[in-house]
């Protein structure tokens, strides 16, 4: 009797209301995730003045959503490949959204901290699942796209966080931001309710029940009686072990580089552009619109990122994007005019925020179904290494007094050394035990 792997099925189906329902329900956590995040630039001045905090320190609060996501993303994130993905979503989004809530009654930068650190360790363990989940459970023709607008949706939650800290704070104050955060909870039961579980890992765990479930509303022609092919032999070496053997080690090491690159650039931008444009003598209101601007540009960025990606080559996708965001940086740096400003800006997010989204979709197709979420995992929270560094960057750089336009071009240090990363690790392949041997072949 012919055999059948899941990946294959799922792979070759038609794009459905399943898809689209369940894209839809990820893409609400990624604007749960956007909000959590990007919204604390928009407290940023307001704490300076209640509190007095000076920005070094604020920067250093700002990276520890970040530093809790690292640890998240390393060591909570990969416990979806041994418990499946689903548990993992819905325990991450119950603990962000409480700890988000939390924050609004922080009175010191110590304990603002420290709830923001639980925050991101939560989203850590939370957003490398749902991306993976969204990949697992999309057609291969459209799995950058799918991805890659899922991650789009990070935009939206930033656009949200800057418009609705506008018409917050000035009734509120900065401490309605997180009210707003802790409705995140909400979408707990819609997870429970419509969102299933990876079908490969239900595979690799020999759920045939819920397997068959999954895959009926995948493929309608599915049947239960089906024979799946046996997953793939493991190597015996623990997850994380197989990110660096069979030749993985350089591969594995230069994708958190461009990870770490890429959130370098857009949490340096997302966390204190108001600020330095404040700096640069704009009003607070039209500084928080640069940030309205930035995001939106990265929602429009990185749904064509994954369009554009799917029709050509991650590598040719990425290498542009870099590129357009090397430019683009550089041109702020040359006192353009309001128009050109803005025009700069949303070109800036489209490609910065669009690389993130691009590089995701990225490697949940670069790391098999048995690692994926440790490979992806470990990537996004080795990329928060750069995602930490970025506020306290900003930080320094508003401390330094630098003019705005030096800011920008010193942000074109990092996008070098990621499209760097980028020209030779899309020019690899993961290889496992069932694979080594094999010539290293260009990712689509």
């Amino acid at each position: 009797m012919s055999q059948t792997s899941v990946a294959t099925v799922v792979g070759s189906a038609k794009i459905s209301r399943f898809h689209l329902k369940a894209a839809a329900i990820c893409a609400l956590l990624m604007i749960a995730d956007g909000y959590d995040l990007v919204s604390f630039g928009s407290v940023i001045p307001h704490l300076m003045k209640d509190w007095g905090t000076d920005p070094v320190t604020l920067g250093v609060v700002g990276s520890m959503a970040l530093a809790g996501m690292f640890a998240g993303g390393l060591m909570v994130a990969p416990l979806a490949d041994k418990y499946g993905r689903r548990k993992l979503i819905v325990a991450g989004l119950i603990l962000a959204s409480i700890a988000a809530f939390a924050c609004a009654f922080a009175d010191t930068p110590l304990v603002l901290g420290a709830l923001r650190f639980v925050v991101g360790v939560a989203l850590g363990a939370l957003v490398p699942n749902f991306m993976a989940l969204t990949g697992e459970l999309s057609p291969t023709k459209s799995k950058a796209f799918f991805v890659a607008t899922v991650s789009a949706f990070y935009a939206v939650g930033g656009v949200g966080a800057a418009l609705l800290a506008i018409y917050i704070e000035p009734v509120l104050g900065w401490r309605g931001v997180f009210y707003v955060a802790g409705l995140s909870i909400l979408l707990v039961p819609v997870v429970l309710k419509h969102l299933p579980e990876s079908p490969e890992y239900l595979a690799l765990v020999g759920q045939r029940e819920r397997l068959d479930a999954v895959m009926k509303q995948i493929e309608p022609t599915w049947s239960p009686n089906t024979v799946i092919a046996p997953p793939a032999p493991s190597s015996g070496k623990s997850r994380i072990a197989q990110l660096f053997t069979h030749g993985n080690a350089l591969a594995t090491s230069l994708m958190w580089v461009f990870f770490i690159m890429t959130m370098v650039l857009s949490y340096a931008l997302n966390t204190w552009l108001p600020t330095l444009m404040q700096n640069a003598g704009f009003e607070l209101g039209p500084a928080m619109w640069t940030l309205v601007i930035l995001n939106a540009g990265g929602l429009f960025g990185s749904i064509a990122g994954g369009w554009i990606a799917g029709r050509t080559s991650y590598r040719k996708t990425l290498v542009g994007y870099f590129a357009l965001a090397i430019v683009s940086l550089v041109l702020l740096s040359i006192k353009p005019n309001a128009i050109m400003l803005n025009v700069l800006l949303f070109t800036a997010g489209a490609a910065v925020i669009g690389i993130l989204a691009i590089i995701h979709a990225f490697a949940v197709e670069f790391y098999p179904a048995h690692i994926r979420s440790t490979g992806v995992g470990w990537a996004t929270g080795t990329g928060r290494i750069g995602a930490i560094a970025g506020p306290i960057l900003g930080g320094a750089l508003v401390a330094a007094g630098l003019p705005l336009q030096m800011n920008f071009v010193l942000l074109t240090i990092p996008a070098v050394l990621g499209v760097t990363a980028v020209i030779i690790v899309t020019a690899r392949r993961f290889k496992s035990a069932a694979t080594k041997g094999e010539k290293p072949v260009l990712v689509p």
